[in-house]
């Protein structure tokens, strides 16, 4: 996404910041062709629309321009490390649904008869994609009046921040409120997620900013599908004690138990003010450490052989080899008063050895 600021210090130029960062361009037409690294402060920039009549030259380019890749058709871009971790994320949601550790071994589930916006058709909003980490926003699950997790999983996002050479393991992506999310929705937004991949590690953060005058209330998730090689055999630890409401049976709050979350059929669960790391095992081996920030709970989800059956967009016997492990803020909504800032994570990585 292209915006332009003016520059109060040195009024001769305009500052134009585009996916490759920010660029200091003569006022005058045609000015993009002699930019230059801006390196001032952005305190002393301001946001314009009207530049006086100059045309800068600016490139005609899309946001689909950064997504060049594919993955089942998704367009979208791909992050790699030196030590060989890969993630790949795509234009519609900006949503990771694929992470491969240096081992070679896919985390995330991405379901191979998914929905969403490809190349041939990008009809908004497209259907969501069913896998990797959907970002639920601004409102979780059907706890309100939006459609079902929020709007902003199936619309295009654009790239702030894209990988270079310089730096490969990491991007930004925006998205933020128009014409179309006000008929859903009237609150001025500005939405961030943020890709960083280490070695054996994936962190993922989501940003909301209320851009407007009025104060506003949203829940959000970070929908997160793991794959697992038989969910029969997947044990979650670090739950033990905590109170949750059971979505399979009306919301009843419950206390969970047993030492280990395991599950046979399905499974909804949202865990209130749960540990902040969790850790997943498979075989009764540790397989990945999930770690929350700024999230309040944590959603356990696996659809079960019944449901699954009825998912169009879910092989039947795929719910053996998935589980949603969710970083989320669903009991108490996170409200942002006017000019406010909250952000939420989830770490991912393998367990010490």
């Amino acid at each position: 996404m292209t915006k332009i600021y003016e520059y109060t210090q040195q009024p001769h130029f305009w500052i134009v910041h585009d996916e490759q960062g920010y660029w200091q361009v003569p006022a005058r037409n045609n000015g993009w062709q002699d930019r230059s690294p801006f390196v001032g402060h952005a305190v002393n920039l301001r946001e314009v629309a009207d530049l006086g009549g100059i045309d800068l030259g600016l490139p005609a380019a899309s946001a689909a321009d950064s997504f060049t890749q594919e993955l089942q058709a998704l367009p979208g871009l791909t992050l790699s490390n030196a030590q060989g971790d890969s993630a790949f994320v795509t234009r519609q949601g900006a949503q990771v649904v694929s992470w491969k550790t240096a081992d070679g071994r896919e985390r995330m589930y991405l379901s191979a008869s998914t929905g969403g916006m490809t190349r041939a058709d990008d009809t908004i909003p497209a259907a969501a994609i069913r896998g990797g980490v959907p970002v639920c926003f601004p409102q979780f699950s059907d706890r309100g009046p939006m459609v079902k997790h929020g709007f902003v999983r199936s619309l295009p996002w654009q790239v702030a921040t894209s990988p270079s050479a310089q730096s490969p393991a990491m991007a930004t992506f925006v998205i933020e409120d128009d014409a179309q999310t006000h008929q859903i929705w009237p609150h001025a937004f500005h939405a961030e997620v943020g890709v960083v991949l280490d070695a054996g590690r994936l962190v993922i953060t989501l940003t909301a900013t209320n851009r407007g005058d009025v104060a506003f209330p949203f829940t959000a998730a970070l929908h997160t599908y793991f794959r697992v090689d038989d969910i029969r055999q997947v044990e979650l630890q670090g739950l033990q004690q905590v109170r949750y409401q059971d979505a399979t049976a009306g919301c009843v709050e419950v206390v969970q138990q047993d030492a280990s979350v395991k599950i046979a059929a399905e499974l909804d669960r949202v865990y209130m003010s749960p540990p902040k790391k969790l850790l997943l095992l498979e075989n009764g081996q540790p397989s990945l450490q999930i770690e929350q920030v700024g999230f309040e709970d944590t959603v356990v989800w696996n659809p079960g052989p019944v449901k699954a059956a009825a998912l169009p967009d879910f092989p039947d016997q795929d719910w053996l080899h998935m589980i949603c492990v969710e970083a989320a803020c669903v009991i108490t909504p996170v409200t942002l008063a006017p000019g406010q800032t909250w952000t939420g994570g989830q770490i991912l990585s393998l367990p010490s050895r």
